[in-house]
């Protein structure tokens, strides 16, 4: 993550908590997914994830990486702000700990707006995609089955802690490839990654 996140997301969720009007993008499927609190470690193995590319993608893959997450703030702050959502779940906190405080300490800090599209799977996706790149071609299979099989389990812990639902996920899949394409790596000598 970067500072356009720390400055960018909790400006946008206080925006988005202001507005009246709220909209709902729920799907049939939402009301199939059931809380699972055990996932809540996968769902913030999101934090070490994203340290990954700082030893697993050389330059210029990380510039590029870096880019991509900021316009993937902005463009998500922006939709946040517009089109405030309203999360289909209720905001069950478990009844046995460490899931009781860990939930009523995620409940306190992070209101349910900042929906559609969802930044922790655009930046999950975003660093899955620039480590395996980098990994692929050094012939390191084994660890872009291990990080894309990461990425997958983060994503879907989203919606096990019911923290988005499933047009969340998808969109912010839909923009991943967007942001790829409007930022490409520039055009130097690839510097290695560090391991």
């Amino acid at each position: 993550m970067n500072i356009a996140t720390y400055a960018i997301y909790p400006t946008a969720n206080w925006l988005a908590s202001l507005r009246d009007q709220r909209y709902d993008f729920i799907t049939r499927w939402d009301a199939m997914i059931p809380l699972v609190p055990e996932f809540i470690f996968v769902y913030f193995s999101f934090f070490p994830f994203l340290a990954l590319p700082f030893w697993l993608v050389g330059q210029p893959g990380t510039a590029a990486l870096g880019k991509r997450q900021v316009l993937g703030t902005l463009i998500c702050g922006l939709i946040f702000v517009l089109f405030p959502a309203n999360l289909a779940f209720e905001r069950a906190i478990p009844e046995f700990e460490p899931y009781r405080s860990i939930f009523a300490t995620m409940f306190l800090v992070d209101k349910p707006h900042n929906l559609l599209p969802s930044l922790h799977i655009v930046y999950t996706a975003l660093t899955c995609l620039a480590i395996c790149q980098a990994q692929w071609q050094r012939g390191r299979w084994g660890l872009c089955l291990l990080i894309a099989l990461w990425s997958a389990a983060i994503c879907a812990s989203t919606m096990l802690v019911h923290q988005h639902h499933v047009l969340d996920v998808v969109t912010a899949l839909l923009l991943v490839p967007v942001l790829c394409l409007l930022i490409r790596p520039a055009d130097v000598p690839p510097q290695p990654p560090r391991i």
